[in-house]
Parts: structure tokens; C-alpha cells; sequence
């Protein structure tokens, strides 16, 4: 084949081709930029390949990356074999010995360096999907993933992913281009999992122990009198100014010490300053979200979203998660529409699932008394603690008003003897039970004098 011939065969092939399928012979055969120009360009730029006068650039790991990974085998490899003609017939070469393209080192390295681990949350919820970047409670770093990841490994809103990207320009936000593992699973490990609306759910069965050496006579009330339990669907309701805030910090620290396993993610929304420091050095074992007060109403719902997405990927492979959200009168003060607000809080509870398939998630929210959804909320609950008043106006903490504070199906979360001391605890003064409760070191031995 004469040197006329070998180019005009290779031209002639690649103007057949549509624009799609020209970019991907283009990207194969490493033209600069290859997604860029018309028809024309692309073709000019890959004859430059094919003639030696231009040299063909390693495949780029930048931004997002092809839809397809398809092209014309055949065609790039004669775009190649063009090359290696008239690279030997320009430098005078007897015969034509096969050659490989190699990648540069220099721009390898160059590559390799500008890659950066990430790790976030992913967020399908827009236009286009990110990673959010636990850099300020996911609110803060973004990693935009294409939708061939997405498909490629069958991600889901919420997944928990590690992976590498880079950034165009120091002004854009970096773009996933290596996913290493998904809810820290390897990518070569994934397998099938069930939708989370395919799980069934059934009653809490299941008690989760808030009480812990050290901890607060409040998680020890709980345990008594509204035991909280996995799949529950509960809340903390509470006048203002009676320490409910507090509460949620103790019984996430009292079910992160006994149960390591359990994951803790806890939602501060629409909150001070001050509380979200406080959480943040405090709560270093839970999954923190949070918003201040002062971020604009999609902030919040975003973020709630976001946490309830991913609470929703554990019970999927078997595993538990407890959501703590602080709190439902806040967020729909500050969200701009009250219906959103509640139609968004109504899916939150509904989420609360013990799955008979294995894996459960739980959901404990705040709620402030003088609510005027108070009771359409507190009315789907499974578990209510109450907190008293008038405790609460003689600045008595705890505030447990433990003849309102109940949890359904208490038979199935408490052994006999506990449930036996538990009901004659329910009639006696509050005074003589905040009496019993510091006369003795634990739920143990209170249980142990009071059973008969």
C-alpha cells in the first residue's frame, strides 16, 4: 500500500463516521482535546496523528469522563499503523518495525500528583450529582461525579464513597474519576442490594441501652420508663428551655459507648453557634449534620435529606444507623414553606424501619410542646419521652415526666423484673423516684430492689 493510499483509506474512513463516534476513534488515538471543534477539526487532528506531525497525548483524567467507552478498534489500530509508516519513512527507516505509543512519564507523574483523595456523601438530589465533602458538616467540599459512575457501579443517593478526583483549574470544584469503595466496600466486592422501600418493616423488638458508667440519671430514666428500641419511631417532647438539646447529646453518647457498631448520626439543624461547637468536640464518634440559623431554607432541607439518604443505605446490607435530630420546631420555622417543611419531616418518620430482612433505622427527634403540629407528630410515635413544665420552671433536670413518657410494646423491650419495677416506680411521687434513682448506681440494681 503506497503512502497516497494508507492516508486516503484512513480519511476516507473516518468521514463516514458521525461526530460521537469520531471523538471517541479521536480520544483513542490521543488527540488534544478531543470533544472540541467540529467534524473537520477532529478529523484534521487525528490525520496529524496519523502523519507524525503532531504526537498523540495520553488519555486524560480530567473533568468527567466519556459516556462510552466504545470506538472502532480496527480504525485506531490503522490510524496507528499509519503512524508508524510515515514515522519510519521520515526518519529514513529500511523497514517498518511495529512501535508503541507510550504515555510520557513526565505528564504520568504530572497527572498523578494533581489526583487527591476525597471521601462524602453522594448527592443525587439535583441537576447534576457531587460528593459532599465532610469538610463542614457536608456542606462545605463538593466532588462532581458523572452519571456513568453512577450507572457503572449502581450508586445511590446517600452512598458513603472514597475515591480519587482532580481539579481542571484551581477555580473549579475537583471531578471524581476513580471510585475505591462504597459504604466501605471495594468496588470489586459490591454486590446486589435491596431497595430500601423493598424492606419490611415490623415492630421494634430490639432495646438499645442509652444508660452507660458515668452517664447521666436521665438515660437511666429512659431505659426504665420509655425504653428506646431499634426501628423506633420516637420523640423527645419538650417545653422551651428544658435541657431536650442536652438530652440528645447524652443519649448519643450513651449509645456510642455501648454500641460501637450502631452508626449515630446526629441532625442539628437550624442551630446556634455555640451548640454546633459543643456537638462537634463532644460527639466524635457520631455523623454530624448541621446548618446554623443564619443559612437559607434549602440549606436545611438539603441537609436533612441528605442525612436521612444516608442513614437509609445501612438497614439496605443488614446494618443499623439511629437518626438524632435536633430539632422538628426549628426546621419548620426556618424553612419558607410549612407544607415543604412537613412533608419533608412526614418521609423522615416514615423511614424509621426494623427490617425483617435484618438492619434497622431509628429516629428520635425533638419537638417543642407549644407546636402546632406537636400533636400530628408525636401522634405517629412509638416512643414519647416527655419532658414536665412545670420540672422544667423550678429548674429541676431532669425533667422526665415519667407518667406521660411511654414506649409501645414495652412487654417486648423489657425483661419481666424490669418491667415489673418500671410500673411501680410510675406511681410513686417524682421526688421519691429521683430519690431512687440516685440511692442506687444503676438500672441493675434499681431493678434488682424494686422488681417484686
Amino acid at each position: 500500500m503506497t503512502e497516497s493510499r494508507i492516508l486516503n483509506d484512513v480519511k476516507s474512513r473516518l468521514e463516514k463516521l458521525n461526530i460521537f463516534e469520531l471523538r471517541q476513534v479521536a480520544r483513542a488515538v490521543g488527540v488534544h482535546r478531543p470533544a472540541d471543534g467540529k467534524k473537520s477539526r477532529v478529523i484534521d487532528a487525528i490525520l496529524g496523528i496519523a502523519t507524525g506531525e503532531v504526537s498523540p497525548e495520553p488519555p486524560s483524567l480530567r473533568g468527567a469522563p466519556p459516556k462510552s467507552q466504545q470506538f472502532d478498534e480496527q480504525l485506531v489500530a490503522d490510524v496507528k499503523t499509519c503512524r508508524e509508516y510515515y514515522l519510519a519513512l521520515n526518519a529514513g527507516a529500511s523497514a517498518r518495525e511495529p512501535k508503541v505509543l507510550t504515555v510520557y512519564d513526565s505528564e504520568a507523574e504530572r497527572l498523578a500528583k494533581s489526583l487527591k483523595e476525597y471521601c462524602g456523601i453522594l448527592d443525587t438530589s439535583g441537576e447534576y450529582a457531587f460528593l459532599r465533602v465532610d469538610e463542614n458538616g457536608y456542606n462545605g467540599g463538593e466532588v462532581f461525579v458523572h452519571e456513568t459512575f453512577i450507572t457503572r457501579f449502581k450508586l445511590r443517593y446517600g452512598d458513603f464513597i472514597v475515591c480519587r478526583g482532580m481539579r481542571k483549574t484551581e477555580e473549579q470544584i475537583p471531578g471524581l474519576v476513580e471510585v475505591n469503595s462504597v459504604n466501605g466496600v471495594k468496588c470489586e466486592d459490591l454486590t446486589e442490594r435491596p431497595e430500601f422501600s423493598q424492606l419490611t418493616p415490623v415492630y421494634p423488638a430490639s432495646n438499645i441501652k442509652t444508660e452507660c458508667v458515668g452517664g447521666d440519671v436521665c438515660c437511666r430514666m429512659i431505659d426504665v420508663f420509655s425504653p428506646l428500641a431499634l426501628g423506633q419511631r420516637a420523640f423527645i417532647s419538650a417545653p422551651a428551655r428544658s435541657g431536650k438539646t442536652t438530652l440528645i447529646k447524652q443519649i448519643a453518647q450513651g449509645i456510642c459507648a455501648n454500641y460501637p457498631y450502631l452508626k449515630v448520626i446526629v441532625a442539628a439543624l437550624c442551630e446556634r453557634p455555640e451548640v454546633i461547637t459543643d456537638f462537634k468536640r463532644t460527639l466524635v464518634d457520631c455523623e454530624l449534620f448541621y446548618t446554623g440559623f443564619d443559612m437559607p431554607a434549602e440549606n436545611h432541607l438539603r441537609t436533612l435529606r441528605l442525612a436521612a439518604e444516608y442513614a437509609k443505605r445501612f438497614p439496605e446490607t443488614g446494618e443499623h444507623a439511629i437518626i438524632l435530630f435536633d430539632g422538628i420546631t426549628r426546621f419548620m420555622q426556618n424553612c419558607s414553606s410549612e407544607a415543604v417543611a412537613r412533608d419533608e419531616i412526614n418521609k423522615l418518620l416514615y423511614s424509621a424501619c426494623n427490617a425483617e430482612e435484618g438492619g434497622s433505622l431509628t429516629i428520635l427527634s425533638t419537638i417543642s410542646q407549644d407546636d402546632v403540629n406537636h400533636n400530628a407528630f408525636v401522634g405517629l410515635a412509638n416512643m414519647v419521652i416527655s419532658l414536665s413544665p412545670e420540672l422544667a420552671g423550678q429548674r429541676i433536670f431532669p425533667a422526665i415526666d415519667v407518667k406521660k413518657s411511654f414506649a409501645d410494646g414495652e412487654e417486648r423491650l423489657l425483661d419481666p423484673h424490669a418491667l415489673k419495677a418500671s410500673r411501680k416506680l410510675r406511681s410513686m411521687p417524682f421526688d421519691n423516684v429521683i430519690k431512687i434513682f440516685d440511692e442506687t448506681y444503676d438500672n441493675r440494681e434499681l431493678i434488682e430492689k424494686y422488681k417484686d
